[in-house]
Protein backbone atom coordinates (compact mmCIF):
# COMPACT_ATOMS: atom_id res chain seq x y z
CA UNK A 1 0.00 0.00 0.00
CA UNK A 2 2.38 1.75 0.98
CA UNK A 3 5.51 3.01 -1.38
CA UNK A 4 5.30 5.92 -2.29
CA UNK A 5 8.09 7.87 -3.51
CA UNK A 6 8.93 4.54 -5.99
CA UNK A 7 6.63 1.30 -7.04
CA UNK A 8 7.53 -2.34 -5.28
CA UNK A 9 7.91 -4.49 -7.99
CA UNK A 10 9.61 -7.85 -7.23
CA UNK A 11 10.02 -10.55 -9.51
CA UNK A 12 12.14 -13.16 -7.23
CA UNK A 13 12.70 -16.63 -6.10
CA UNK A 14 10.85 -17.77 -3.15
CA UNK A 15 12.02 -20.10 0.04
CA UNK A 16 12.19 -23.41 -0.29
CA UNK A 17 12.34 -26.28 2.08
CA UNK A 18 16.30 -26.38 2.17
CA UNK A 19 17.00 -23.11 3.01
CA UNK A 20 18.24 -22.90 6.54
CA UNK A 21 19.25 -19.39 6.86
CA UNK A 22 21.65 -19.59 9.88
CA UNK A 23 23.64 -23.42 9.32
CA UNK A 24 25.40 -24.25 12.20
CA UNK A 25 26.93 -27.30 13.54
CA UNK A 26 24.71 -27.29 16.19
CA UNK A 27 21.60 -28.15 13.75
CA UNK A 28 23.12 -32.06 13.34
CA UNK A 29 21.55 -32.40 16.74
CA UNK A 30 18.55 -33.45 16.52
CA UNK A 31 15.73 -31.18 18.54
CA UNK A 32 12.71 -32.27 20.33
CA UNK A 33 9.86 -29.55 21.45
CA UNK A 34 7.06 -31.18 23.52
CA UNK A 35 4.00 -29.12 23.89
CA UNK A 36 0.49 -28.57 23.10
CA UNK A 37 0.83 -28.78 18.68
CA UNK A 38 -1.56 -27.03 16.53
CA UNK A 39 -0.71 -28.83 12.80
CA UNK A 40 -2.59 -26.07 12.48
CA UNK A 41 -5.14 -28.42 11.10
CA UNK A 42 -5.55 -30.34 14.66
CA UNK A 43 -4.32 -29.92 18.12
CA UNK A 44 -2.32 -32.54 19.94
CA UNK A 45 -2.34 -32.20 23.32
CA UNK A 46 1.01 -33.58 24.55
CA UNK A 47 2.99 -33.41 21.22
CA UNK A 48 6.51 -33.74 20.03
CA UNK A 49 7.89 -31.69 17.00
CA UNK A 50 11.24 -33.46 15.84
CA UNK A 51 13.64 -31.03 14.49
CA UNK A 52 16.63 -31.82 12.15
CA UNK A 53 19.17 -29.78 9.99
CA UNK A 54 16.44 -27.50 9.25
CA UNK A 55 13.56 -29.56 8.65
CA UNK A 56 10.69 -31.13 10.96
CA UNK A 57 11.03 -34.90 10.82
CA UNK A 58 8.28 -35.62 12.56
CA UNK A 59 5.27 -34.50 14.93
CA UNK A 60 2.48 -35.67 16.56
CA UNK A 61 1.53 -37.64 19.61
CA UNK A 62 4.18 -40.52 19.62
CA UNK A 63 7.26 -39.58 17.97
CA UNK A 64 10.41 -41.75 18.70
CA UNK A 65 13.74 -39.64 19.08
CA UNK A 66 16.94 -40.80 17.99
CA UNK A 67 19.78 -41.20 20.27
CA UNK A 68 21.56 -38.01 21.49
CA UNK A 69 18.08 -35.79 20.73
CA UNK A 70 17.66 -32.51 22.62
CA UNK A 71 14.28 -32.63 24.32
CA UNK A 72 12.57 -29.51 25.37
CA UNK A 73 9.73 -29.33 27.14
CA UNK A 74 8.17 -26.21 26.47
CA UNK A 75 4.74 -26.46 28.11
CA UNK A 76 3.31 -23.91 25.66
CA UNK A 77 1.75 -23.99 22.08
CA UNK A 78 3.42 -25.25 19.22
CA UNK A 79 2.58 -23.71 15.92
CA UNK A 80 3.75 -23.11 12.71
CA UNK A 81 5.76 -19.61 12.17
CA UNK A 82 2.99 -16.85 10.77
CA UNK A 83 3.51 -15.70 7.08
CA UNK A 84 3.22 -12.11 6.54
CA UNK A 85 2.23 -11.77 2.99
CA UNK A 86 1.52 -7.99 3.08
CA UNK A 87 3.75 -5.75 4.90
CA UNK A 88 6.02 -2.60 3.83
CA UNK A 89 9.09 -3.38 6.41
CA UNK A 90 11.36 0.20 5.74
CA UNK A 91 8.20 1.82 7.23
CA UNK A 92 7.40 -0.20 10.37
CA UNK A 93 10.44 2.01 12.18
CA UNK A 94 7.77 4.91 12.35
CA UNK A 95 5.63 5.61 15.35
CA UNK A 96 2.02 4.73 15.25
CA UNK A 97 0.03 7.52 12.79
CA UNK A 98 -3.69 8.08 14.32
CA UNK A 99 -5.52 9.53 11.84
CA UNK A 100 -8.15 12.10 12.94
CA UNK A 101 -10.50 11.34 9.83
CA UNK A 102 -11.36 8.79 7.50
CA UNK A 103 -10.37 8.50 4.00
CA UNK A 104 -11.80 7.63 0.72
CA UNK A 105 -9.02 5.78 -0.59
CA UNK A 106 -5.05 5.45 -0.26
CA UNK A 107 -4.77 8.22 -3.06
CA UNK A 108 -6.67 10.74 -0.49
CA UNK A 109 -4.46 9.87 2.36
CA UNK A 110 -1.02 9.99 0.84
CA UNK A 111 -2.00 13.64 -0.34
CA UNK A 112 -2.65 15.40 2.78
CA UNK A 113 0.50 17.15 4.19
CA UNK A 114 0.26 15.12 7.84
CA UNK A 115 0.91 11.76 6.36
CA UNK A 116 4.08 13.63 4.27
CA UNK A 117 5.29 14.73 7.84
CA UNK A 118 5.07 12.20 10.16
CA UNK A 119 5.38 9.48 6.98
CA UNK A 120 7.07 10.31 3.55
CA UNK A 121 9.48 12.89 4.82
CA UNK A 122 11.08 11.28 7.43
CA UNK A 123 11.00 7.54 5.66
CA UNK A 124 12.60 9.00 2.38
CA UNK A 125 15.12 10.95 4.56
CA UNK A 126 16.58 8.33 5.79
CA UNK A 127 16.77 5.96 2.87
CA UNK A 128 19.01 9.03 1.38
CA UNK A 129 20.97 8.43 3.92
CA UNK A 130 21.73 5.22 3.59
CA UNK A 131 20.24 3.49 6.34
CA UNK A 132 17.43 1.65 4.30
CA UNK A 133 19.20 -1.83 5.13
CA UNK A 134 19.17 -0.62 8.99
CA UNK A 135 15.23 0.07 8.71
CA UNK A 136 14.80 -3.75 7.22
CA UNK A 137 17.10 -4.89 9.73
CA UNK A 138 15.17 -3.57 12.36
CA UNK A 139 11.87 -4.34 10.92
CA UNK A 140 12.49 -8.47 10.72
CA UNK A 141 13.55 -8.45 13.96
CA UNK A 142 9.95 -6.44 14.89
CA UNK A 143 8.42 -9.10 12.56
CA UNK A 144 10.04 -12.07 14.35
CA UNK A 145 9.36 -10.98 17.73
CA UNK A 146 5.49 -10.89 16.26
CA UNK A 147 5.79 -14.51 15.56
CA UNK A 148 6.91 -14.09 11.87
CA UNK A 149 9.27 -16.49 10.32
CA UNK A 150 8.28 -15.07 6.40
CA UNK A 151 8.01 -11.80 5.04
CA UNK A 152 7.19 -9.92 2.04
CA UNK A 153 7.70 -5.48 1.18
CA UNK A 154 11.40 -6.12 1.58
CA UNK A 155 13.19 -3.42 -0.37
CA UNK A 156 15.71 -4.54 -2.45
CA UNK A 157 18.41 -7.88 -2.20
CA UNK A 158 20.69 -5.95 -0.52
CA UNK A 159 19.38 -5.55 2.43
CA UNK A 160 17.98 -9.04 3.24
CA UNK A 161 19.91 -10.09 6.38
CA UNK A 162 18.45 -13.50 6.67
CA UNK A 163 16.92 -13.14 10.21
CA UNK A 164 13.44 -13.83 8.68
CA UNK A 165 12.77 -15.66 5.75
CA UNK A 166 12.55 -12.75 2.86
CA UNK A 167 9.60 -14.18 0.52
CA UNK A 168 10.50 -11.44 -1.86
CA UNK A 169 14.28 -12.27 -2.64
CA UNK A 170 16.13 -15.74 -1.40
CA UNK A 171 19.51 -14.54 -3.28
CA UNK A 172 20.93 -18.02 -1.73
CA UNK A 173 18.41 -20.04 -4.03
CA UNK A 174 18.32 -17.24 -6.56
CA UNK A 175 17.53 -19.84 -10.05
CA UNK A 176 19.03 -22.92 -7.95
CA UNK A 177 15.91 -24.32 -7.77
CA UNK A 178 13.92 -24.26 -11.01
CA UNK A 179 11.39 -26.58 -10.35
CA UNK A 180 9.51 -23.66 -7.79
CA UNK A 181 7.37 -20.34 -8.80
CA UNK A 182 8.05 -17.44 -7.97
CA UNK A 183 6.55 -14.15 -6.31
CA UNK A 184 5.53 -10.88 -7.32
CA UNK A 185 4.52 -8.21 -5.15
CA UNK A 186 2.80 -4.62 -6.10
CA UNK A 187 1.68 -2.06 -4.54
CA UNK A 188 0.56 -0.30 -7.65
CA UNK A 189 -0.14 -3.10 -10.15
CA UNK A 190 -2.01 -0.29 -12.75
CA UNK A 191 0.97 1.67 -12.87
CA UNK A 192 2.77 -1.56 -14.76
CA UNK A 193 4.76 -1.20 -17.77
CA UNK A 194 3.80 -3.78 -20.14
CA UNK A 195 6.96 -5.33 -20.29
CA UNK A 196 6.34 -5.50 -16.21
CA UNK A 197 2.65 -7.26 -17.04
CA UNK A 198 3.88 -9.52 -19.99
CA UNK A 199 6.80 -10.80 -16.96
CA UNK A 200 3.04 -11.12 -14.63
CA UNK A 201 1.45 -13.08 -16.82
CA UNK A 202 4.39 -15.49 -17.93
CA UNK A 203 4.92 -16.26 -14.06
CA UNK A 204 0.96 -17.00 -13.68
CA UNK A 205 1.06 -19.13 -16.65
CA UNK A 206 4.15 -20.63 -16.03
CA UNK A 207 5.04 -24.59 -14.49
CA UNK A 208 4.69 -24.95 -11.42
CA UNK A 209 3.01 -21.34 -11.30
CA UNK A 210 3.85 -17.92 -9.72
CA UNK A 211 2.41 -15.76 -7.35
CA UNK A 212 1.06 -11.79 -7.92
CA UNK A 213 0.46 -9.80 -4.60
CA UNK A 214 -1.18 -6.65 -5.86
CA UNK A 215 -2.67 -3.79 -3.61
CA UNK A 216 -6.48 -3.70 -5.40
CA UNK A 217 -9.69 -1.55 -4.55
CA UNK A 218 -8.14 -0.09 -0.82
CA UNK A 219 -10.21 2.99 0.00
CA UNK A 220 -13.89 2.78 1.62
CA UNK A 221 -16.54 0.19 0.29
CA UNK A 222 -18.29 3.62 -1.41
CA UNK A 223 -15.63 4.95 -2.93
CA UNK A 224 -15.56 4.64 -6.65
CA UNK A 225 -12.40 5.28 -7.86
CA UNK A 226 -11.19 2.37 -5.29
CA UNK A 227 -14.50 0.01 -6.79
CA UNK A 228 -13.22 0.99 -10.47
CA UNK A 229 -9.80 -0.89 -9.80
CA UNK A 230 -11.25 -4.38 -10.09
CA UNK A 231 -12.78 -3.49 -13.25
CA UNK A 232 -9.04 -2.37 -14.37
CA UNK A 233 -7.68 -5.28 -13.26
CA UNK A 234 -9.71 -7.81 -15.23
CA UNK A 235 -9.18 -5.17 -18.45
CA UNK A 236 -5.39 -6.03 -18.03
CA UNK A 237 -5.72 -10.13 -17.71
CA UNK A 238 -5.06 -10.26 -13.76
CA UNK A 239 -8.65 -11.87 -12.54
CA UNK A 240 -6.31 -15.77 -13.30
CA UNK A 241 -5.18 -18.23 -10.83
CA UNK A 242 -1.92 -17.36 -8.80
CA UNK A 243 -3.20 -13.98 -8.28
CA UNK A 244 -4.03 -12.51 -4.59
CA UNK A 245 -5.58 -9.22 -3.77
CA UNK A 246 -4.58 -7.56 -1.04
CA UNK A 247 -7.04 -4.58 0.98
CA UNK A 248 -9.86 -4.97 -1.09
CA UNK A 249 -12.33 -2.75 0.75
CA UNK A 250 -14.12 -1.33 -2.18
CA UNK A 251 -14.94 -5.02 -3.33
CA UNK A 252 -18.64 -5.58 -3.80
CA UNK A 253 -20.05 -9.33 -2.91
CA UNK A 254 -20.57 -10.57 -6.82
CA UNK A 255 -16.49 -9.51 -7.09
CA UNK A 256 -15.33 -11.67 -4.57
CA UNK A 257 -17.78 -14.48 -6.67
CA UNK A 258 -16.18 -13.68 -9.48
CA UNK A 259 -12.43 -14.07 -7.70
CA UNK A 260 -13.48 -17.32 -6.47
CA UNK A 261 -14.27 -19.09 -10.12
CA UNK A 262 -10.72 -17.82 -10.90
CA UNK A 263 -9.18 -18.99 -8.26
CA UNK A 264 -7.86 -15.75 -6.71
CA UNK A 265 -7.18 -15.38 -3.45
CA UNK A 266 -7.34 -12.53 -0.75
CA UNK A 267 -5.55 -10.88 1.70
CA UNK A 268 -7.04 -8.98 4.64
CA UNK A 269 -5.53 -6.26 6.57
CA UNK A 270 -8.64 -5.56 8.86
CA UNK A 271 -6.63 -3.00 11.49
CA UNK A 272 -5.84 -0.60 9.00
CA UNK A 273 -8.34 -1.10 6.58
CA UNK A 274 -10.87 0.53 9.45
CA UNK A 275 -7.91 2.98 10.71
CA UNK A 276 -7.98 4.92 7.14
CA UNK A 277 -11.34 4.00 5.66
CA UNK A 278 -13.82 3.09 8.62
CA UNK A 279 -14.61 -0.06 7.76
CA UNK A 280 -12.77 -3.09 6.20
CA UNK A 281 -13.17 -5.55 3.13
CA UNK A 282 -16.72 -7.71 3.53
CA UNK A 283 -15.34 -11.09 4.29
CA UNK A 284 -18.65 -12.35 4.89
CA UNK A 285 -19.15 -12.53 0.84
CA UNK A 286 -15.42 -13.79 0.41
CA UNK A 287 -16.05 -16.18 2.70
CA UNK A 288 -19.41 -17.42 1.36
CA UNK A 289 -17.65 -17.28 -1.91
CA UNK A 290 -15.40 -19.35 -1.37
CA UNK A 291 -12.33 -17.26 -1.79
CA UNK A 292 -9.25 -18.32 -0.27
CA UNK A 293 -8.42 -15.84 2.57
CA UNK A 294 -5.11 -15.04 4.38
CA UNK A 295 -4.55 -12.11 7.02
CA UNK A 296 -1.41 -9.59 7.28
CA UNK A 297 -0.71 -6.50 9.50
CA UNK A 298 -0.22 -3.98 5.89
CA UNK A 299 2.06 -2.39 8.35
CA UNK A 300 2.94 -0.76 11.92
CA UNK A 301 2.12 3.09 11.14
CA UNK A 302 -1.68 2.23 11.04
CA UNK A 303 -1.60 -1.46 11.22
CA UNK A 304 -0.25 -3.79 13.56
CA UNK A 305 2.84 -4.48 15.11
CA UNK A 306 2.98 -7.98 13.43
CA UNK A 307 0.54 -10.96 12.95
CA UNK A 308 0.23 -12.00 16.36
CA UNK A 309 -1.05 -8.25 17.28
CA UNK A 310 -3.43 -8.72 13.79
CA UNK A 311 -4.91 -11.63 14.93
CA UNK A 312 -5.73 -10.20 18.05
CA UNK A 313 -7.53 -7.80 16.48
CA UNK A 314 -9.34 -9.84 13.76
CA UNK A 315 -10.61 -11.68 16.76
CA UNK A 316 -11.90 -8.73 18.37
CA UNK A 317 -13.26 -7.30 15.28
CA UNK A 318 -15.05 -11.10 14.50
CA UNK A 319 -16.57 -11.08 18.14
CA UNK A 320 -18.52 -8.10 16.85
CA UNK A 321 -20.28 -9.55 14.36
CA UNK A 322 -23.73 -11.03 14.85
CA UNK A 323 -22.80 -14.41 14.20
CA UNK A 324 -19.37 -14.08 14.33
CA UNK A 325 -18.04 -15.46 11.02
CA UNK A 326 -14.91 -17.27 11.41
CA UNK A 327 -13.24 -19.37 14.57
CA UNK A 328 -10.00 -19.05 16.17
CA UNK A 329 -9.14 -21.70 13.76
CA UNK A 330 -9.89 -20.12 11.02
CA UNK A 331 -7.77 -17.32 11.91
CA UNK A 332 -4.94 -19.13 12.80
CA UNK A 333 -5.11 -20.72 9.29
CA UNK A 334 -5.48 -17.03 7.81
CA UNK A 335 -1.58 -16.94 8.92
CA UNK A 336 -0.48 -19.72 8.37
CA UNK A 337 -1.42 -22.62 6.10
CA UNK A 338 -3.98 -20.25 3.93
CA UNK A 339 -0.95 -17.64 3.11
CA UNK A 340 1.54 -20.27 2.29
CA UNK A 341 -1.15 -22.14 -0.32
CA UNK A 342 -1.80 -18.57 -1.48
CA UNK A 343 2.17 -18.15 -2.83
CA UNK A 344 2.42 -21.83 -3.61
CA UNK A 345 4.12 -23.50 -0.22
CA UNK A 346 1.88 -25.34 1.25
CA UNK A 347 4.42 -28.38 0.91
CA UNK A 348 6.96 -26.58 2.60
CA UNK A 349 5.34 -23.73 5.19
CA UNK A 350 2.26 -22.96 7.21
CA UNK A 351 2.71 -26.53 8.76
CA UNK A 352 4.20 -28.93 11.49
CA UNK A 353 4.23 -31.40 9.09
CA UNK A 354 7.01 -34.10 8.52
CA UNK A 355 8.96 -32.72 5.52
CA UNK A 356 8.42 -28.99 6.13
CA UNK A 357 10.70 -26.07 6.77
CA UNK A 358 11.19 -26.34 10.87
CA UNK A 359 9.68 -22.12 11.08
CA UNK A 360 7.48 -22.48 14.16
CA UNK A 361 6.74 -20.41 17.51
CA UNK A 362 5.78 -21.37 21.22
CA UNK A 363 3.71 -19.34 22.76
CA UNK A 364 2.32 -19.42 26.11
CA UNK A 365 -0.68 -21.17 26.87
CA UNK A 366 -4.22 -18.94 28.38
CA UNK A 367 -7.81 -18.71 28.07
CA UNK A 368 -10.25 -21.40 26.16
CA UNK A 369 -8.09 -23.59 23.96
CA UNK A 370 -4.61 -23.89 21.69
CA UNK A 371 -6.21 -21.91 19.04
CA UNK A 372 -7.27 -18.95 21.29
CA UNK A 373 -4.19 -18.70 23.10
CA UNK A 374 -2.56 -18.24 19.42
CA UNK A 375 -4.86 -15.34 18.34
CA UNK A 376 -4.84 -13.32 21.91
CA UNK A 377 -1.07 -13.59 22.54
CA UNK A 378 0.56 -11.01 23.62
CA UNK A 379 4.52 -10.14 22.62
CA UNK A 380 5.64 -11.22 26.16
CA UNK A 381 3.77 -14.22 25.44
CA UNK A 382 5.89 -15.48 22.38
CA UNK A 383 8.83 -17.71 24.37
CA UNK A 384 10.16 -18.88 20.85
CA UNK A 385 10.39 -18.99 17.43
CA UNK A 386 12.59 -21.24 15.51
CA UNK A 387 13.44 -20.66 11.70
CA UNK A 388 15.28 -23.36 9.79
CA UNK A 389 14.99 -25.45 13.07
CA UNK A 390 17.54 -21.98 14.13
CA UNK A 391 16.43 -19.96 17.62
CA UNK A 392 16.11 -16.56 16.35
CA UNK A 393 14.25 -15.16 19.30
CA UNK A 394 12.69 -16.06 22.39
CA UNK A 395 12.82 -16.42 26.30
CA UNK A 396 16.34 -16.17 27.56
CA UNK A 397 16.10 -19.61 29.30
CA UNK A 398 14.64 -21.88 26.53
CA UNK A 399 17.09 -20.10 24.11
CA UNK A 400 19.47 -20.93 26.42
CA UNK A 401 18.67 -24.42 26.63
CA UNK A 402 18.60 -24.85 22.72
CA UNK A 403 21.85 -23.13 21.89
CA UNK A 404 23.62 -23.18 24.77
CA UNK A 405 24.02 -19.02 24.62
CA UNK A 406 22.62 -16.27 25.35
CA UNK A 407 22.15 -14.08 22.71
CA UNK A 408 21.19 -10.75 23.16
CA UNK A 409 19.27 -9.75 25.58
CA UNK A 410 16.31 -6.62 25.31
CA UNK A 411 13.09 -5.98 27.17
CA UNK A 412 9.79 -6.40 25.07
CA UNK A 413 7.01 -5.02 27.22
CA UNK A 414 8.89 -5.33 30.40
CA UNK A 415 9.51 -8.64 29.47
CA UNK A 416 13.34 -10.09 29.05
CA UNK A 417 13.78 -11.42 25.43
CA UNK A 418 17.03 -12.87 23.52
CA UNK A 419 17.51 -12.25 19.83
CA UNK A 420 19.99 -13.54 17.33
CA UNK A 421 20.69 -10.79 14.84
CA UNK A 422 23.75 -11.17 13.38
CA UNK A 423 27.68 -9.13 13.76
CA UNK A 424 26.03 -5.78 14.55
CA UNK A 425 23.54 -5.57 17.84
CA UNK A 426 20.10 -4.76 17.69
CA UNK A 427 21.08 -2.09 20.35
CA UNK A 428 23.45 -0.17 17.82
CA UNK A 429 20.70 -0.26 15.08
CA UNK A 430 18.15 1.17 17.49
CA UNK A 431 20.31 4.02 18.35
CA UNK A 432 21.05 4.97 14.69
CA UNK A 433 17.49 5.07 13.71
CA UNK A 434 16.57 6.72 16.85
CA UNK A 435 19.10 9.63 16.66
CA UNK A 436 18.46 9.45 12.54
CA UNK A 437 14.69 10.38 13.42
CA UNK A 438 15.45 12.57 16.10
CA UNK A 439 15.69 15.32 13.30
CA UNK A 440 12.29 15.30 12.33
CA UNK A 441 10.87 15.42 15.83
CA UNK A 442 10.06 11.84 16.17
CA UNK A 443 11.95 8.76 17.49
CA UNK A 444 12.28 4.80 16.72
CA UNK A 445 8.72 2.90 17.08
CA UNK A 446 9.30 0.44 19.62
CA UNK A 447 9.06 -3.34 19.17
CA UNK A 448 5.32 -3.82 20.29
CA UNK A 449 2.91 -1.16 21.76
CA UNK A 450 3.14 -2.74 25.02
CA UNK A 451 -0.88 -2.81 24.68
CA UNK A 452 -1.42 0.98 24.05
Amino acid sequence: MRRMHRRLFRLCCIVCLLFVPFASPAQKTPIALIGTLVTPQEVVPQGTVLIQNGRILASGADVKLPAGTKVVHTDGVIAPGLIDLHNHLTWNVLPRWKPIQEFGSRYDWQQKPISKILLTVPHDALVKEGLECEMERYAEVKAISEGETSVTGSPHLSCVHGLARNLDYDPELDGSFGHLGKILYDVFPFQMSEPELIAAKEVLSAQPRGALLIHVAEGAPNDASAAREFTMLKGRGLLRPGVSLIHGVALKPEDFAEMAKQDVGFIWSPRSNIELYGDTANVAAAQSAGVRIALAPDWSPTGSDGLLGELNYASIWNQTQSPPLFTERDLVLMATSNAAELVGLSGQLGSLAAGHAADLMVVRKSGQDAYWSLTHASPQDLQLVLIGGVPMYGDPAIFEQLTGSQGERLEVCGTPKAVVVGAKSLAETEKTLDDALHQFGTKLAPLAECGN
